[in-house]
């Protein structure tokens, strides 16, 4: 996880990783939700009323057929009882009944078959054919009792006196019915039936039996049966789709648009302008902006705004890579004028020891000249790597250090030999400087004790460090130096080493010293 001034950078979300015109749709569609809130409750309220219209028609129309058949009823209920009472008290009574018999068989009243009682258990009037049912006994204060025939073809009318005789029983076929309380015809998609208990009696049928249907009853004779009416809902028309659908056209319409609008022109100039900034290059310069055709005066201004920006930061560049010439061409002259200067202390440092009146003081004039060319080949060799930038190489410097070693060795250690084994290596300056006094020191103390042969090798056995390891045959067990020498110069070797950040290892039955030290880069 990447961080940015001690801060950690959140993960990104499910959110973040959708596409901007995705989102941009999805924020439009939520502010513009109360549009489509109000178009569903638009369509629930226009349901609910084409159902309450459906309702109060069915109320309606049931209320006109109630009427209609309570009417149908009562005509020749009416004409019963008042013919009943004059069959009592006729001298002819079958004139009166073939005249009642008549009347009812005519319009306004109602065809059917009747029997009509006069004071005994035996009817006195009576259709021809019809053998009248037996009368259920009457509840108290009913004086109307009917009855439909389990088939549901026939219904049975039975009235009653206030002493509980029968006074007449009326027969009424499904189809006089059905004709009596339809006409005149209603019209329109209902259906009509009589019902009492678990039996039914159709009276007129839908013209269609699809789509939603709505219902509503009302009984008669103290609840004895009931007249049910179902009316088909009209299914929805244009206009009402219209009104349904209109609200949520508009809202998603209003979301499209939206989304168009951001996406044309907004979205779409800032990708362009996106993909030739993804494009540009640190040392162009110019930045090539397409043209932008967008009422957003800001996406053009920002287009504006890099390209002065990446002018700037062009310019900046050009005076950044003049001023690192600049540098590079001064720190060489700096390295050069070093290296110069030390030469030429080393160059008088050697005419002062030659013009020396005693040994000490000559080897004095060389130690000290030892050093110096160490430090100066230092720099010779940064001042070559320079342009390069790879730090300082470290095989031609310990090679050319020991050479500058045996052309400076006392008399005493005329015959010594190096021998070298050095890997290709390049470190810093600061651990080439340390290298080359280490190295100076040890074959210094190899020399003044005497050594014949010193072996400095440098072994690449880690891709970061390498290990540098010299040994003098004088140092070796068993050969005695001057104490006094080898302690001060083992406190000189090992303040190196840690200069190196390093451990020095010393094995003295070989005469042996290893240190570590960390390399930047090399080339074999």
């Amino acid at each position: 996880m990447s961080e940015s001034a001690g801060e950690t950078i959140p993960k990104p979300t499910r959110w973040d990783r959708l596409p901007t015109g995705l989102k941009m749709w999805i924020i439009l569609s939520v502010g513009l939700l109360p549009l489509g809130i109000v178009a569903i409750m638009a369509s629930v309220e226009n349901a609910k009323a084409s159902e309450a219209q459906a309702q109060v028609e069915a109320g309606g129309l049931l209320a006109i057929h109630v009427q209609r058949f309570t009417l149908a009823l009562a005509r020749n209920s009416f004409t019963i009882r008042a013919a009943r009472d004059a069959l009592i008290d006729a001298p002819d009574p079958a004139a009166i009944c073939a005249r009642t018999l008549a009347r009812l068989a005519r319009a306004p009243n109602t065809p059917g078959r009747f029997a009509l009682y006069g004071g005994g258990a035996m009817p006195r009037c009576v259709t021809p054919g019809f053998v009248p049912p037996d009368a259920p006994a009457p509840r108290p204060g009913d004086f109307v009792q009917t009855r439909i025939r389990p088939a549901g073809d026939l219904i049975e009318v039975f009235l009653y006196a206030p002493d509980g005789s029968v006074e007449g029983v009326a027969e009424y076929r499904r189809e006089v019915l059905a004709e009596v309380i339809d006409t005149p015809r209603r019209e329109g998609n209902f259906a009509l039936e009589l019902v009492q208990g678990d039996r039914t009696m159709p009276l007129r049928s839908r013209t269609s039996a699809r789509g939603d249907e709505v219902s509503a009853e009302y009984p008669f004779a103290n609840g004895g049966y009931t007249l049910h009416i179902q009316v088909a809902v009209p299914p929805i028309g244009l206009s009402a789709l219209l009104v349904i659908v209109t609200p949520i056209l508009m809202w998603l319409w209003a979301s499209l648009v939206g989304w168009i609008l951001v996406q044309r022109l907004l979205l779409q100039p800032l990708r362009r302008v996106q993909d030739v900034i993804s494009a540009y290059q640190p040392g162009d310069r110019a930045l090539d902006l397409p043209s932008i055709s967008s009422p957003a005066n800001e996406i053009a201004e920002l287009g504006r705004a890099f390209a002065g920006v990446t002018e700037t930061v062009a310019r900046h560049e050009a005076d950044l890579e003049a001023a690192v010439v600049r540098q590079t061409r001064l720190v060489r002259e700096v390295h050069h004028r070093v290296k110069n200067n030390l030469q030429v202390v080393a160059s008088l440092l050697n005419l002062h020891s030659r013009g020396a009146t005693s040994e000490e003081a000559a080897a004095a004039y060389a130690s000290i000249q030892r050093r110096v060319d160490a430090l100066a080949v230092v720099h010779r060799n940064h001042y070559a790597e320079l342009e390069e930038n790879r730090g300082v190489a470290l095989k031609p410097l310990i090679s050319e250090l020991s050479a500058n070693l045996r052309g400076t060795a006392p008399a005493g250690a005329a015959a010594m030999q190096i021998r070298l084994d050095v890997a290709s290596a390049h470190v810093t300056q600061d651990v080439a400087v340390a290298v080359a006094f280490l190295v100076t020191e040890i074959v210094e103390l190899g020399m003044l004790c005497g050594a014949t042969m010193v072996s400095v090798s440098l072994d690449r056995d880690e891709p970061a460090s390498a290990l540098l390891t010299i040994e003098i045959d004088s140092l070796a067990g068993g050969i005695e130096c001057d104490r006094a020498l080898t302690e001060r110069f083992d406190r000189i070797i090992t303040g190196l080493a840690r200069q190196l950040r390093s451990r020095l290892d010393h094995d003295p039955d070989v005469g042996r010293y290893a240190v570590r030290i960390a390399i930047v880069r090399g080339e074999d």
